[in-house]
């Protein structure tokens, strides 16, 4: 799990993807609130 994010799965990057994009719904804990999950 990436330490600056928050992911139920255990799934979760930062990077430049909207969170809102993400399907299990993850929040980016950094300062930009941007984050990808795998499906």
């Amino acid at each position: 799990m990436d330490p600056n994010c928050s992911c139920a799965s255990g799934c979760c990057s930062c990077c430049p993807v909207g969170c809102a994009k993400c399907a299990q719904g993850c929040i980016c804990k950094g300062v930009l609130d941007k984050c990808c999950c795998c499906a």
